[in-house]
């Protein structure tokens, strides 16, 4: 028997599947289904209230920077172009905008810099590729950077305490490598706080030629606090994944 809040939670599930489903059926009936890409992916790991669990033995969950956070699969389906295969390619939501603008032959002088992500393309045109950035990720006082097998993270940035873990052998992060591998934790620090000083100067509007972010643009605001959520905040106050946000 399921309590409330797990049937509330698959019954999420089902939802989203039927939407997709008939999504694609749409698609399908259009005859636009083979030279339509549809992609799809979670934005973070699974939430540590509902069981079974769906981390795959990985460390953390929802709302860290731990592998259980933020691993998670993604489908990438166009069927003119893409041969079905499983891919164990490192990628984030970061390269959807790269990716899409290059299939559309996108200007690149039309794109605003720095870009974070990275074309997948030639992944989807099933060459053999490796990364050419690393994947960087910040969540209030979390930070984490992924290059290639290594990765460091802070659960509390302010503090200054690192972990470095080496995710080709240890992907569950049970050791923490920083004392035992000085040069390759200083030099991933470097990256992360590089590719965090980036994300700061974005978030001002630095990278815009303006230097700054328009004044009419709305300042920014915790969801719950815009006030098209207001008329459901006492609904959802109870729900595990928003309580601690709506609960005084």
């Amino acid at each position: 028997h399921l309590d409330q809040n797990h049937q509330n939670h698959y019954g999420e599930l089902v939802a989203m599947d039927r939407s997709l489903g008939t999504l694609r059926q749409g698609l399908r009936d259009l005859e636009i289904a083979d030279n339509t890409l549809v992609w799809f992916c979670s934005d973070n790991g699974g939430l540590a209230q509902f069981g079974p669990e769906t981390f795959a033995g990985l460390r953390g969950h929802k709302g860290n920077v731990y592998e259980g956070g933020l691993r998670v699969p993604a489908i990438i389906e166009w069927p003119a172009q893409i041969q079905p295969r499983v891919s164990q390619f490192p990628a984030c939501t970061m390269d959807i905008f790269p990716t899409i603008s290059q299939i559309v032959h996108l200007d690149p002088t039309h794109r605003l810099m720095p870009q974070d992500g990275f074309s997948l393309l030639d992944l989807i045109d099933n060459e053999n590729i490796s990364r050419a950035k690393p994947i960087g990720f910040h969540y209030q006082k979390q930070l984490a950077l992924i290059d290639g097998d290594w990765k460091i993270l802070t659960t509390n940035a302010p503090a200054g305490q690192f972990e470095l873990y080496n995710l080709a052998n240890d992907p569950n992060e049970t050791q923490d490598l920083s004392e035992s591998h000085p040069e390759q934790f200083q030099r991933m620090r470097q990256l992360l706080a590089e590719w965090n000083r980036s994300v700061e100067a974005s978030v001002v509007g630095l990278d815009y030629p303006e230097k700054k972010v328009n004044d009419s643009e709305p300042k920014s605001a915790a969801w719950y606090e815009l006030e098209q959520y207001k008329p459901f905040l006492e609904e959802w106050k109870n729900r595990p994944e928003y309580k601690r946000y709506l609960t005084k």
